[in-house]
Order: structure tokens, then sequence, then C-alpha cells
């Protein structure tokens, strides 16, 4: 019995929660890098030729960005950062992510030259704060965070799950994960 509540106890210590380092797609899913807890919002296929909202997710990319052989698609993790402390400092998140999917694929996300209101670029959040802030663009749309553009094969998406990691731009060695459903 001990030791049953001893190993529910270390499974505990890995899900969502405020130090967590991995989260499942089944809940809220906070983990934490560095100072910051981050929770992604919604993960899923975009589709260009929609113009009544993902079209808004992929604007200010360059064309050739754009273009897409009819092997891939645009893949996007939209999320929410926290700064839960109470101290002065004002950490900024890390621009360091990827996918990787159950075969070992990786897949990094594009660089918008010209980011929109929904296209995550890393600010300094204060104590207690959030990002995207709640009076943004971003945060006031059905996923409420700001998106990762990925570019994957259609032929990965069997692999799945599909995890993000988040890299710590302090410690590259360390990082956090979130399952992401496809």
């Amino acid at each position: 019995m001990l030791g049953a509540a001893a190993a529910a106890l270390a499974i505990s210590a890995c899900g969502s929660g405020e130090h967590a380092t991995y989260a499942d797609n089944n809940g809220p899913g906070y983990v934490q890098v560095g100072q910051l807890n981050y929770q992604i919002q919604v993960s899923r296929e975009l589709n260009p030729y929609d113009t009544d909202e993902d079209k808004w997710y992929l604007e200010g990319f360059t064309k050739s960005q754009l273009k897409l052989s009819p092997l891939d698609e645009f893949f996007g993790v939209s999320l929410q950062v926290y700064n839960w402390s109470h101290t002065a400092a004002t950490p900024t998140p890390t621009d360091r992510f990827f996918i990787s999917d159950t075969l070992g694929d990786k897949f990094v996300p594009m660089t918008n030259p010209n980011p929109n209101p929904y296209t995550y670029v890393p600010q300094s959040i204060p104590a207690g704060g959030q990002y995207p802030a709640i009076s943004s663009d971003a945060y006031s749309t059905w996923s409420g965070g700001e998106f990762l553009i990925f570019k994957v094969p259609y032929a990965d998406l069997p692999n799945r799950p599909f995890v993000l990691h988040i890299v710590d731009d302090q410690d590259p060695a360390k990082q956090s994960q979130i399952e992401l459903d496809v």
C-alpha cells in the first residue's frame, strides 16, 4: 500500500502543475520552463484557404514560406505563458520550440518576418502576468493564445502523439513537453 502511494505521488509530480515538466493533452496541461508556466490552448491543422479564421494566423509570412508542397500542411499550436512568481523579475518566455512524433521526426516553427497579432513573439511578463495579455487580440479569439506555425508532412500525422518540446533558453538541456492533439 505504501509503495502504491509513493508511485502515485511520483507520477503526479510529472503531470500538469506549477512545477511539472510533462503534460498530456487531456487536461489543463501546465508545464514549467525556467520561471514561467506554459499551457497549450489548442493544436490543429490550419487551412490557408480558410478566409474566415486561419488566414489571419498565417498573415505576415512570405509567399515562399506559405508555399506548401502537396505532401505538407500547416499545423498551429496556440499557447499562453504565465508568470506565477511574486518577484520583481520580468522573465521573457523562450523562443525555442520543436515538435517530435513517435518516430523521432522533429519540426521547428516557422519564423514570421512580419508578425501579426496572433503570432507568438516572446515578451517579458511581470509577476502575476500572462502572455498574451487579456486585452490583446490573440487572447480575445476562441483559442485565447498566440500561435506557433509549423509545416508538417501529412505522412507524419499517423505518428502520434505529437509532443511540443519547450526548451529553456538558459539551459538547453532542460525542457518541458506537452502532448498535442491532432
